[in-house]
């Protein structure tokens, strides 16, 4: 993407609006900017970026994740170009946040069989000893 290009994701649009520089305690870090609207309405601003740590030689990335009901918007940085353009992968997943769905169904579940008390799995109660009529008390 270059300065002001839009990348459009379902309802939702992303504008690159630059980059800036910051140097941290050991590391020196590319800040891009990112401006969400939704529908032409604002809606924020994401601000992935990507860390180089000179003494390892080494970098890592900062995603940018912006989560609106159940969606989220997720904007990582790739490669920064000597022209001003980055690479930017930029996903938008619709109700993402279901997922957590599923282990408070299967909770609920658990907790629902155990409250019916016919279907419990306990400890056998022991037997109890047939008494039979020929049988004295000691004296």
């Amino acid at each position: 993407m270059r300065l002001n290009d839009t990348a459009q994701l379902g309802s939702y649009s992303a504008t690159f609006d630059g980059m800036t520089s910051r140097q941290g305690p050991n590391y020196r870090e590319d800040i891009a900017t990112f401006t969400i609207r939704q529908d032409g309405a604002l809606v924020g601003t994401m601000t992935p970026s990507k860390r180089s740590f000179t003494t390892r030689g080494m970098s890592t990335t900062e995603a940018a994740l912006m989560t609106r009901g159940v969606s989220q918007l997720y904007i990582s940085l790739g490669a920064a170009e000597p022209n001003g353009s980055i690479t930017a992968r930029i996903y938008y997943k619709p109700m993402v946040l279901l997922i957590w769905f599923g282990p408070v169904l299967m909770a609920f579940g658990g907790m629902l069989s155990l409250s019916d008390r016919r279907l419990r799995v306990g400890a056998p109660k022991p037997a109890r000893p047939k008494l039979s009529g020929l049988a004295q008390p000691a004296e």
